[in-house]
């Protein structure tokens, strides 16, 4: 009865105002939570031993895990440590290599653009030369065609004139030779005949 008398407190209820029924029906409660209590701790204990397993397999695997691990680590760790000063002398290497380029390619430029201005200076030079010869080309032809027309101005009119004079002298001779008594019984001859 004192278990009841607790539960009653419990319920914030006098036991005095009690029945037999009631009785009867609170210790088919009490009996009730207490099999509801003791079915939660088997359940409970049941997970603490499926917790316990759990955790054991947890606890084999990360064993496992850190055995296999560690020496892959050790080797990372120890090859990190081994490239890590290759690594900075690779990136110190390559950032001088890219200034190196970038001036060699900024040389390259610069010299590109004199070869340029050489080669534009030089074709302007060589088209005033061309020029230049041209003109004395076509003077030098030009002379060359006044001295012919001169030269042959001086040698064909003197000529053309004894070519003429020879004919007059020809005809004279021609007509003399006709009119003399000499000539009346000869054959005329042509200086072309001789």
């Amino acid at each position: 009865m004192p278990a009841i008398s607790g539960l009653m407190v419990f319920f914030g209820q006098s036991t005095d105002a009690l029945s037999g029924s009631d009785v009867h029906w609170l210790m088919i409660a009490a009996v009730v939570i207490a099999l509801a209590l003791v079915g939660q701790a088997v359940c409970v204990g049941v997970g603490v031993l499926f917790a316990a397993k759990m955790l054991k397999k947890v606890e084999e695997v990360s064993d496992t895990l850190d055995r296999k691990t560690t020496p892959i680590l050790s080797k990372t760790n120890a090859l990190l440590d081994d490239l890590g000063p290759k690594i900075r002398s690779i990136s110190s290497n390559a950032e001088q290599i890219s200034y190196t380029v970038r001036a060699k390619v900024d040389e390259a430029g610069e010299t590109l653009t004199q070869l340029n201005r050489t080669v534009a200076d030089a074709n302007i030079k060589t088209r005033l030369q061309v020029a230049r010869v041209d003109d004395v080309v076509t003077g030098a032809v030009t002379t060359a065609a006044e001295v012919a027309i001169l030269v042959e101005d001086g040698i064909r009119t003197p000529i053309l004139q004894l070519a003429g004079l020879v004919a007059g002298l020809k005809a004279a001779l021609a007509t003399l030779m006709k009119r003399s008594p000499f000539g009346k019984n000869r054959k005329t001859e042509t200086p072309y005949d001789l």
